[in-house]
């Protein structure tokens, strides 16, 4: 093993504490890292998410709670998600560092999935005002998978294997108040207390317990976090509504230990790092040409390089890593169509959307040079595991039901990466 590989086997022993904090870290369980920043609802969901123009049921406290002055009568709200993750990563064959190309490294998917209470809201209105209170989960996020090692140059030097895990959620409980200016335009501001949880482990002990070592991230952290938004009502076919969405930052630890048989167990070093979930700004616009039709258009800026612009906790050196992460917009399309003349109105609906790609990745001028320097090296082993994806397409389909004082919605939104099926209702009384 050439000497900056051993080095990067056994750089928590050579190297201390670093004396900066950085954003997020370069493990590799953070490569496959998802956030969706869909609305909450079954129908927000079915329209694609394209609900900021639209914000007329109670989960309007966090797509756009302007809108919650739309609701007459108190409601209580409550959702339910399935979630099912594909989450790719770097698994085994070879990668070539002279010059660098990664095109013979295998990937494999890990599936998991996930199902959990989402979203409750109950809302009441007061001649102008309007309040509410509401829980959300914002974020969830696991995976479990092995990986093989990954050949440099051929051999014999070796990118290690691994095992990891990864568990990783936010949830929100917060207070929302909207006040109706005009009869043609509304504010909204939401605060929520905001509880951020992240737990991972990544073990390598696979070719040699001389070098058998173990990374964690671990810990929990509270924010409070703030989603304002606008609502004008140009006429009573057109909507156009703006929303700002705080992400929060928060505070977790990350380690590099040694393992029994390594040849200098024991040795840890611990970093404390940050975690800032991105900034969402989103305008949206929503149409009804008749009774029956209803057509909704977002844009959602996302800022994901609030991930990163900290800097990247490297784990296995005293510098900062150079992944980075860019700004995505997302562009979300919605139609539903009502069939008003049944007894019990009947909603079918549908939705397609762009995710734009937001994986960590190494700047190609890391690249370019891999052995000028360990510097380069280091950045090249992470290029390697922390790859570039592609824009996800979504398509989504739903369905509502209304009775006197209940709706009942269904959707399912599919993409290769992420499939999700919610349910939720609506009681008003």
């Amino acid at each position: 093993m050439r000497p900056k590989l051993l080095r990067h086997a056994l750089c928590l022993i050579l190297s201390g504490a670093s004396a900066s904090a950085y954003a997020v870290t370069n493990l590799e369980p953070n490569a496959g890292l998802q956030f969706n920043f869909s609305n909450p609802g079954a129908r927000s969901l079915g329209l694609g998410g394209a609900f900021t123009g639209l914000a007329d049921d109670a989960t309007a406290t966090y797509a756009n709670p302007a809108g919650l002055t739309i609701l007459r009568t108190q409601e209580f709200a409550f959702e339910g998600r399935y979630t099912g993750f594909d989450t790719p990563f770097s698994n085994g064959g070879n990668v070539n560092f002279s010059p660098f190309d990664a095109s013979g490294v295998g990937e494999s998917d890990s599936s998991d999935s996930l199902v959990r209470p989402s979203f409750a809201s109950w809302v009441y209105p007061a001649d102008k005002l309007t309040f509410a209170a509401f829980y959300h989960r914002v974020a969830n996020f696991e995976s479990e998978y092995t990986a093989s090692p990954i050949t440099i140059d051929g051999g014999p030097n070796v990118i290690f294997g691994y095992d990891t895990s990864l568990d990783f959620a936010i949830e929100n409980v917060g207070l929302s108040l909207a006040y109706q200016m005009t009869e043609s335009f509304s504010l909204g501001l939401s605060a929520a207390y905001s509880d951020f949880e992240i737990s991972s482990v990544t073990t390598r002990s696979q070719q040699d317990p001389l070098f058998a070592n173990q990374q964690t991230q671990f810990g929990g952290d509270n924010d409070v976090v703030f989603t304002a938004g606008l609502l004008w009502r140009l006429s009573p076919q057109w909507n156009v509504g703006l929303a700002w969405r705080e992400g929060g930052e928060f505070s977790y630890k990350a380690s590099n230990s040694t393992l029994p048989g390594n040849a200098f167990h024991p040795n840890s070093r611990t970093e404390r790092t940050t975690f800032n979930v991105p900034n969402v700004i989103s305008a949206g616009v929503a149409f009804r040409p008749s009774d029956n039709w209803l057509f909704t258009l977002d844009v959602n800026r996302v800022h994901y390089s609030d991930l990163t612009d900290a800097g990247v906790t490297d784990l296995f050196s005293s510098d900062e890593s150079t992944l980075k992460v860019e700004d995505g917009t997302e562009i979300r399309l919605g139609v539903e169509y009502a069939f008003l003349d049944m007894e019990r109105p009947f909603f079918v609906r549908g939705g397609v959307w762009r995710d734009p790609e937001h994986r960590l990745t190494i700047p190609n001028s890391i690249t370019q040079d891999c052995n000028s320097s360990d510097f380069n090296f280091f950045g090249c082993i992470d290029a390697t595991l922390f790859r570039p994806g592609d824009d996800e397409m979504h398509y989504s389909l739903g369905l509502g039901w209304a009775f006197d004082r209940f709706q009942i919605d269904a959707a399912a939104d599919f993409s290769d990466l992420v499939d999700t099926y919610s349910v939720s209702g609506v009681l008003r009384f």
